[in-house]
């Protein structure tokens, strides 16, 4: 097949070794001299040697991730066929769950793209131009081949300002959408998908709600970050004796009191900066411990480790710490050593039940380790 000048970009060196089949380049890397591509258009990446290294979306407003690939294949259009056919492959892996990720981004070979299913609702999510580009014709596909109730494009993510593209969330009908309860494995969440200050359901969270809330039977539970309650409100289901959930959002706070209000249960609710909280407790005041804080706090790796002392502090023998950690610099090996070199400054050892990482419905690929976010750690501390 002919590639033609138009449609093709080259790299400006070798790949290098660790970072060859790695499905995003750099604009400092590609070679645009003579190039006439229109940003969000596909183009053929070609190697300094001449190898082909697949079709993938160019757009020069994206510094890190200058061309995207979608395809191994060279010559490749990302047009309403492709995207057809990459989204009904896409659903073809999914499960049956009510609520679940449909298609996750460049893992479903549909880069910038994010679907998601909160029982009879979906939302759409176009993180770069070239995906905002066909937003009405993946929703109508989404319409015929799921039938929901109504769609919410959720446009409020920050990457969308790189590419001059408006943020914000509206529906597809163009009608309001109210709050609703939704259940999830049995207990019921009020999703306001509409509002973007109200807590919404981590879906990659969700078998890890159900895995640590069967190690709390007749434990002292404290969830910290808590916001919307989904893992005090497993630990609760599965017989924990009481659970404090923490959390610096008064929405936040709220939201999982009237949760816990809807499944018949309680939970003692606490506004306040979760780290603050866990450094004044004693030993004996938990006896187990649910750390998932915000990606923003990856970034202070003092403060994460601090975080995880004043756990260990807290924890007396037998305890269970479930940390999680949302990062696309911090490897799940480098979090295990953070969290070794807490509990070793308190004197503490723990014994790993678990390492945990993304979920069935949030795929990565194997030559993007980034795009492993989620990784967590589940311990009895001794």
């Amino acid at each position: 097949m002919d590639i033609f000048k138009e449609n093709v970009l080259r790299l400006k060196r070798p790949v290098a070794e660790g970072a060859f089949g790695h499905p995003w380049v750099r604009l400092a890397d590609l070679n645009l001299a003579d190039s006439v591509l229109v940003d969000g258009n596909a183009a053929t990446l070609i190697a300094a040697d001449g190898h082909v290294l697949g079709s993938g979306i160019f757009d020069r407003r994206n510094l890190t991730a200058a061309w995207r690939r979608f395809s191994w294949a060279e010559a490749v259009a990302f047009d309403e066929s492709y995207i057809a056919d990459a989204m009904q492959e896409a659903l073809g892996r999914r499960g049956e769950s009510d609520c679940q990720r449909l298609i996750s981004s460049d893992a479903d070979y549909l880069p910038g793209l994010i679907v998601e299913k909160y029982g009879d609702v979906l939302t759409i999510t176009a993180e770069t131009a070239a995906t905002d580009a066909h937003l009405n014709m993946i929703a109508e596909l989404l319409k015929e081949h799921l039938a929901p109730q109504e769609i919410v494009f959720l446009n409020d993510c920050e990457s969308r300002a790189a590419y001059g593209l408006e943020r914000d969330v509206r529906t597809l009908s163009g009608n309001n959408l109210k709050g609703r309860w939704v259940e999830i494995d049995e207990l019921s969440y009020r999703l306001d998908l509409m509002q973007p200050q109200k807590p919404r359901f981590f879906l990659d969270q969700r078998e890890q709600h159900s895995l640590v809330g069967s190690l709390c039977e007749g434990r002292v539970v404290l969830d910290a970050f808590s916001h919307s309650g989904a893992f005090a409100m497993q630990a609760l289901r599965a017989g924990a004796e009481h659970v404090v959930a923490t959390d610096l959002s008064e929405t936040c706070v709220k939201a999982i009191g009237a949760n816990a209000q809807r499944n018949e249960c309680f939970i003692e609710t606490i506004d306040c900066d979760a780290a603050a909280f866990l450094a004044e407790r004693t030993v004996g005041d938990f006896d187990c411990i649910i750390l998932d804080p915000p990606s923003e706090m990856a970034a202070d790796l003092d403060a994460l480790k601090q975080l995880h002392v004043s756990a260990f502090r807290c924890l007396p023998a037998g305890g269970v710490l479930a940390t999680y950690c949302r990062s696309e610099s911090i490897t799940l090996e480098a979090f295990e050593r953070l969290v070794s070199i807490a509990a070793a400054e308190v004197g503490r050892e723990g014994r790993i039940f678990a390492r945990t990482g993304q979920p069935f419905d949030f795929p990565t690929l194997l030559n993007f380790p980034e795009a492993n976010i989620l990784k967590g750690l589940i311990l009895q501390v001794e």
